[in-house]
């Protein structure tokens, strides 16, 4: 089994690899894309991971290109893959890591192709870094070392993703004290990273992230899908279906053990909530949201013919079952919909749980990665209305990377970059949420790269700038006036403007 999913890891990375250069998406994509960017804004940024890629190129002069940031993201999730095999090897103390766990784990993190862009992004990096906790988390030593690793780990959720410093940091606490019964002088080395980094960008470019978040935050709670009580509704929605879909299934199980006579109405109540579950929760074009619900669906039918008990079952396999939803906390985007880039620790708890059903949960795991990595990379990827192998008409970028992008898009660009050079311009607002559109004709955006509702505009820009790329999602304030105007195209719906004086 472990030469299968050696093969299908290698056609996931043959798939990705293939579309490299292909396709691009002018919104996440486009925000992604300026964070690495070193010569671009980011005031009262959230994500302000950018620190990393400004301090690399002050010393070294390098910047990443999309390409290489694809092939980063890719090379990332093999890290985490070795990583998880690292904490099998943890949890089950054994002399020798699994590469059958390393190759499952490879296919269960391509899950995350199936939803938005390609590119590294506080997403993958989120896995990626949980990987490594839960691998740290997992080795007996009780060294200041391991500590200090630990406090890296955290350090870095600052600049990714604050909100998950709020949940990892105490779990860490509770676990490392309070479980492993380390000593309270070393919890120490989980702070020094954090203040060190912060003093190293504070001096070394005069920013760091404690100074950008005073005015973040503020702002970002401002927005209607960041207030507090929406994100934990989010996750409340997820964990809801969740739960629902995998207590029908657990029914089915537990009266398919017992032979009872109301085995078969129940398969057909089942059935009719199933179908009622997925389509209510369809929300949007994807289909991501069905692989969770029968990901729920298989882990509760596996508990009802009793193929494992909670009470005695691996406390770190458990904590794998809620990670999902943990990792969620501060987004505001439908659990169901991103919870696919979390679905690997699903796969592994199932594993762990169901040994006598390996290779046949192997083979589905195997199955369902494929279909996510050609659907999200080729099929129908994030962001684009059309197929990726339609992409073919090149466009160079400044930076000497040639992609191969939708003619409708070659065009919107080619006349954004021909008014940029007219005017002279650096720098061309893009608003709202439509930042790559900025980044391919070779320009940053004022103040931040992140500009995707009103509120943000209000709040951030004191006056209007001389030309900027209008998407009407949302009014732009009513002070701002251009004189001349020019139809782009259409996102989303939305038509796409270019405004200037």
């Amino acid at each position: 089994m472990t030469k299968i999913l050696f093969g299908a890891t290698l056609l996931c990375v043959v798939i990705i690899l293939a579309g490299i250069n292909r396709g691009f998406d002018i919104s996440d994509e486009g925000l992604y894309l300026l964070l690495a960017n070193p010569l671009q804004q980011n005031q009262a940024g959230i994500f302000n991971y950018d620190l990393f890629f400004k301090a690399i190129f002050k010393v070294t002069g390098y910047s990443f290109s999309l390409i290489e940031l694809r092939i980063l993201r890719l090379l990332g999730y093999g890290m985490a893959a070795w990583a998880l095999m690292g904490f099998w090897k943890n949890i089950s103390n054994q002399a020798k890591a699994k590469t059958e766990i390393f190759w499952l784990s490879c296919l269960g993190l391509f899950t995350g192709y199936g939803f938005l862009p390609p590119t590294t992004s506080y997403n993958s990096l989120t896995v990626v870094l949980t990987c490594f906790w839960l691998f740290l988390m997992t080795k007996e030593e009780k060294s200041f070392r391991r500590i200090l690793g630990l406090g890296v780990l955290l350090a870095i959720w600052i600049y990714v993703k604050i909100s998950l410093v709020f949940v990892f940091f105490p779990l860490t606490l509770l676990i490392l004290i309070f479980w492993q019964k380390v000593k309270p002088i070393y919890v120490l080395g989980l702070l020094l990273p954090m203040i060190f980094s912060e003093l190293f960008f504070l001096t070394f470019l005069d920013e760091n992230a404690w100074l950008r978040l005073q005015d973040g935050i503020p702002l970002n709670t401002q927005r209607n899908g960041y207030q507090y009580f929406l994100m934990l509704k989010n996750i409340a929605v997820g964990g809801f279906w969740s739960f629902s879909m995998g207590l029908l299934f657990m029914g089915i199980g537990y009266f398919r053990k017992s032979e009872s006579s109301l085995y078969p109405a129940l398969k057909l109540i089942t059935a009719y909530f199933s179908l009622l579950i997925a389509f209510l929760t369809h929300i949007t074009d994807e289909c991501n949201h069905l692989f969770l619900l029968a990901a729920a669906a298989f882990l509760g039918y596996q508990l009802g013919v009793g193929a494992f008990k909670p009470s005695k079952t691996n406390l770190w396999i458990l904590l794998l079952l809620i990670l999902p939803f943990l990792l969620h906390f501060g987004s505001n985007v439908y659990w169901l919909r991103i919870g696919i880039h979390y679905l690997v620790f699903w796969i592994l708890a199932a594993r762990w749980i169901l040994k006598d059903l390996k290779w046949e949960l192997n083979l589905a795991s195997l199955l369902i990665c494929l279909l996510l990595v050609f659907n999200g990379i080729w099929w129908h990827p994030f962001g684009h209305e059309k197929p990726l192998w339609s992409q073919k008409v090149p466009w160079h970028m400044e930076d000497g990377t040639q992609l191969f992008l939708d003619p409708d898009l070659v065009d919107i660009v080619s006349e954004i970059k021909e008014f940029k050079i007219q005017y002279s311009k650096a720098e061309v607002l893009a608003a709202y949420r439509i930042p790559g559109l900025s980044f391919l004709a070779g320009s940053t955006l004022p103040i931040s790269p992140a500009i995707w509702d009103k509120s943000q505009v209000n709040a951030q820009f004191s006056g209007k700038p001389k030309m900027m790329i209008y998407n009407k999602f949302e009014d732009l304030p009513e002070s701002w006036s251009f004189r001349y105007q020019k139809e782009l195209g259409v996102f989303r719906s939305d038509t796409l403007l270019l405004l200037w004086d």
